[in-house]
């Protein structure tokens, strides 16, 4: 029969049990039916939800590329462009500017964020 400090010990450990796996258990029981809310799905639909912002902020970028006067100098303009450009930059170096003027790139860029949420997105729904 433990003592009563062992008791107090075992209650510690067993409170903190259930506190950190507490949340993933019941992520993982759901009434709704369609989706699956175990942490990787639950992470991944976090991810997806950020492409889909990122993309909305690539697409802030690349229509204000169009216009040769803004000042991408000054805040918030510099953070689109320090947030956008490394990324574009990976498909700048695989697609060449049509006619030395016309970037196509971002087509690809899109393309490519476009699929990644896709997949994450889909990955949290029941087959």
């Amino acid at each position: 029969m433990p003592n009563p400090d062992e008791l107090l010990a075992i209650q510690g450990v067993q409170d903190t049990l259930i506190c950190t796996m507490g949340p993933l258990f019941f992520a993982a029981i759901s009434n709704a039916p369609r989706s699956l809310n175990t942490p990787l799905t639950v992470v991944a639909a976090g991810m997806s939800k950020w492409l889909e912002i990122y993309s909305a902020v690539l697409m802030v970028r690349v229509l204000l590329s169009w216009f040769p006067n803004i000042p991408w100098d000054r805040q918030p303009l510099s953070a689109i462009r320090d947030l956008c450009d490394p990324y574009l930059n990976l498909f700048r170096n695989i697609i060449p500017p049509l006619f030395n003027t016309l970037d196509v790139s971002p087509l690809l860029a899109f393309a490519v964020l476009g699929s990644l949420a896709g997949i994450l997105g889909a990955s949290t729904t029941a087959y």
